[in-house]
This record gives C-alpha cells, structure tokens and sequence, in this order.
C-alpha cells in the first residue's frame, strides 16, 4: 500500500494489486488448518457416539452375563438356551473389546491430529515475523502433513472397528437361528 500526501495536506492511499494478492493468500494459509480442525471435529463425534454406544452395550452384555451365570449356578439342570445365549454373550464381548480398543485409537489419533493443526497454524503465525523462513516453512509443512497422516490411521482405525462391527451381528443372528 502507497500512502502520499494530496495539494490539502491529507493522506490517501492506493492498494496494489500484489498487496490484495498477498492478503488473499496469507488468509487462505491461515484458514486451511482451521478447515482441517472442523473436519477432524466431526470425525471425532462420529467416534465418539459409536464409541458411547459400545460402551453401553458391552455394559449390557456385562450384566447380562453375570445374570445368566448366577441363573445357571443356582439351577442344576441348565437350559440349553441359557447355555447357546452364554455362549454368544462371551462370544460378543470377545469381539466389542477390541472394536473399543479401534475406537480409543481412532479418537486419540484424531485428537492428535488437531494438536498437529494448531501447530501448524501457530508455525504460520511465526513466519509472519522475523523468524527464518525456512525453518517456519519446513515446521508448516511436516506439523500439517503429521496431521494428515494421524486423520488418514484415525480413520482407518474407523474403517476396523466398522468390519468388526458386522461380526458381532453375524454372531447375534446366529444365536438367534439356534433357538
């Protein structure tokens, strides 16, 4: 920006083309971690409504396992139905445990991802002062590729837990052909 003084003794200004360019451009850099963080954002509640569900059902599962053990402690003769339900119960919870452990990892990949974001908008902040240009370049470019990487094995642990998910319906609906 060019500021001179008119014939009145005022100040004025003209904008330069290459001013409003580097405008654009330094608010695009800013916005593209904030992007990111939003996204991750949403990934994170998905995680963590399939993940508040989980815990309810091996809860669930939980208890009702404890029920059917003390039914069959206290009753010699056993139904074959509470045995075949036991045994899907054990096999279910077998399965949900790590389907929790996929969402811990996910979620915490994710969160981690967002501190890589923050990072790489404060490592922007700092090339906008005197610090040497390489080095805040280089600090932008692997705290945002870090987080790329951390949201991609986030989601990829998403996309496990997912898999395992139909495994435990399988095993559900199996139990419920044999009654």
């Amino acid at each position: 920006m060019t500021i001179t003084r008119n014939d009145e003794g005022h100040l004025s200004g003209c904008i330069r083309l290459s001013d409003i360019t580097n405008a654009i451009e330094t608010i695009q850099t800013l916005v593209a971690p904030a992007v990111m963080i939003t996204g991750v954002a949403l990934l994170l509640l998905t995680f963590n409504a399939r993940h508040t569900s989980l815990v309810n059902r091996i809860r669930l599962l939980d208890e009702e396992e404890r029920h059917l053990h003390k039914v069959m402690s206290s009753s010699k003769a056993a139904a074959r139905t509470e045995t075949l339900r036991l045994k899907s119960v054990r096999n279910q919870l077998d399965l949900l445990l790590p389907r929790l452990a996929y969402l811990r990892n996910g979620m915490l990949c994710q969160t981690l991802a967002v501190i890589f974001f923050v990072l790489t908008s404060f490592s922007i902040g700092l090339s906008y002062f005197s610090f040497p240009p390489n080095v805040t370049q280089a600090a932008i470019h692997a705290t945002f590729i870090f987080g790329m990487c951390l949201v991609l094995i986030g989601t990829a642990f998403l996309a496990l837990e997912i898999f395992l998910s139909y495994r435990v319906i399988v095993i559900e609906a199996k139990q419920e052909e044999q009654q």
